[in-house]
């Protein structure tokens, strides 16, 4: 019998072990087996030469009893080889069945190992499925409260959209008055620009009536320079004419003393006064 690896794992497995006096029995049927044929066709072979050569009529006798002795052997070693065969599917289905027994065996070790995995698998499942329990309440407040913050938000938008509504308003009349305020603002700049252009021109004719000013002050400079020359020689002529008229006084008084008359003192007096 020709095993294969399964075969051989399970003859080395210590709960498959076989033993010796069924191998050495099993070892000794087939080497007789194996004889018995050898020896039938050696003997097929020599009883077909001597059929062939020259075959006295006494040996047919012992030819024949030989050959019914060799079929009764062949007989019982058919048989013996049909009971080994039998033994040997016995054994093969006491192998097939400790072999399917060990295989249950470990089959339930290992669906008992799986069952204890699955056990733990479970607690950790129900322990992993109690935490997310609690973060799903714990999720589901904070739900609650965003959706209280999303309503306060909301209305807090809702204002501040209202308001801004309002401050959009306001900054449309605002631009409105900006653009009023641009337009004054363009003609207040037209305006200053031409005011400005009159301040240039009446510092333009300021500078000139400055000038002029000047001009005049330095006119009247020399007119007062010249009037208080005029001034100063009318005061000596005025000093020169009185002291004249004092010296004629006294030359009259001198005539009178004298006795000299009024028409012989004229004429010098008329040619002082023709001096001065």
């Amino acid at each position: 019998m020709i095993c294969g690896k399964a075969d051989s794992d399970f003859f080395c497995s210590p709960r498959r072990k076989v033993t010796m006096e069924d191998l050495g029995e099993n070892t000794t049927v087939l080497s007789t087996l194996r004889s018995l044929n050898n020896f039938i066709s050696q003997r097929v072979e020599g009883g077909s030469g001597l059929d062939v050569s020259t075959c006295a009529p006494g040996s047919l006798q012992m030819q024949y009893q030989q050959s019914m002795q060799l079929e009764e052997r062949a007989e019982q070693i058919r048989s013996k080889s049909y009971l080994i065969q039998v033994e040997r599917e016995k054994m093969q289905m006491e192998l097939s069945h400790k072999r399917a027994r060990v295989e249950l065996e470990r089959a339930a070790n290992t669906s008992a190992r799986n069952y204890e995995r699955e056990v733990d698998r479970n607690q950790e499942l129900l322990a992993r499925i109690r935490q997310l329990q609690e973060r799903e309440a714990e999720a589901e407040e904070k739900m609650q409260e965003q959706l209280e913050r999303h309503k306060l938000c909301k209305q807090s938008l809702d204002a501040a959209s209202q308001q801004l509504r309002e401050k959009e308003d306001g900054l449309a009349t605002a631009s409105e008055t900006i653009n009023v305020l641009k337009g004054r603002v363009s003609e207040l700049q037209w305006s200053l620009m031409d005011q400005e252009v009159q301040v240039k021109r009446l510092e333009s004719e300021k500078q000139e009536l400055k000038e002029q000013l000047e001009l005049q002050l330095r006119k009247c400079q020399e007119v007062n320079q010249k009037i208080q020359e005029l001034q100063a020689s009318q005061e000596a002529r005025t000093d020169q004419e009185q002291k004249i008229k004092g010296d004629e006084g006294d030359q009259r008084a001198a005539h009178r003393g004298a006795g000299g008359t009024s028409e012989e003192a004229g004429p010098p007096g008329e040619d002082a006064g023709n001096s001065g």
